[in-house]
């Protein structure tokens, strides 16, 4: 076959991915640049940069930033460590490592918002099944969804709850195609478990931890169904992320041209973010 033939068989994916991610983001990205409405979202007046500006004088979007920050920075960092000791965990059992596999991969089959309905009703301070328990075991009154910041940390430990398990899942993987030759030579000179995994296993994990980073990374920025269904944005704006503030501005306030500039801007922000951590983490490491 011709190499000139190739591009043949590389054009319906092209086409496809024209349609369903050129096309919207490109459209997105206009209307950015204009004064859309729902009423006149064709037809709207080129205002330029002043979405953009308007949204950087903004108080609520300045906060939906700090939401976001915090929101990332926590959930990110709890399903990273976690997952990573659960992987290293189960990988060092002799026996049983299916059992475990599967338990810790149910959490990512449930949907988001079903997890938001559950944890809704976990979280309520009058029958709620965690304030219930601190009630009755300790007498400590929980009124977890009713103050800004332990709002917001119930929302990282929902999001904890479901995808620390695929930070487990890929360091596991991960786990069982590292070379063997580094541990036997670190066993022969006497190394401890600890320090095996500490100067041999995370080095060698570190590119795999890179991918793993910038998805749950994507992921975090793009969170919605569970703050949505459990609190709204509140209490006030305590757990309004950007993404939440998108949906407002194009729901309630239909300003189409500034919903769809803060979503260019949340893919600027996540693409800046995603090359910094690959040029820290992603470094390919060698024991030749």
């Amino acid at each position: 076959m011709h190499k000139d033939k190739g591009w043949r068989f590389v054009l319906p994916a092209v086409v496809v991915l024209a349609a369903v991610v050129m096309f919207p983001f490109l459209f997105s990205l206009y209307i950015s640049f204009t004064e859309s409405t729902a009423y006149n979202i064709y037809r709207g007046r080129f205002v330029f940069f002043d979405n953009y500006i308007s949204l950087f004088r903004d108080v609520k979007f300045l906060d939906s930033m700090r939401v976001t920050a915090l929101y990332v920075l926590f959930a990110v960092a709890i399903e990273t460590v976690v997952g990573t000791a659960l992987a290293l965990l189960i990988d060092a059992l002799p026996k049983g490592r299916k059992i475990f596999m599967v338990l810790l991969i149910l959490p990512m089959m449930v949907a988001p918002l079903v997890y938001g309905i559950i944890f809704k009703l976990a979280y309520n301070s009058i029958y709620g099944i965690i304030p219930v328990a601190f009630r009755d075991l300790f007498g400590v009154e929980l009124n977890i969804l009713n103050r800004p910041f332990s709002a917001l940390m119930a929302m990282v430990v929902v999001d904890a709850f479901q995808w620390t398990s695929f930070v487990f899942l890929i360091v596991f993987s991960a786990l069982q195609a590292l070379p063997r030759e580094p541990f036997e030579a670190a066993l022969i000179d006497g190394a401890s478990y600890w320090k095996s995994v500490w100067y041999i296993t995370l080095p060698l994990l570190r590119p795999v931890m890179g991918v793993v980073l910038i998805f749950r990374i994507m992921d975090s920025f793009k969170v919605f169904d569970q703050i949505f269904a459990i609190t709204g944005g509140g209490p006030g704006t305590a757990t309004t992320t950007m993404s939440l503030y998108t949906y407002f501005l194009m729901f309630t306030r239909y300003n189409f041209g500034r919903a769809a500039a803060l979503t260019i801007v949340i893919l600027i922000a996540v693409t800046l973010i995603s090359r910094v951590v690959f040029r820290t983490v992603y470094r390919e490491v060698s024991y030749q």
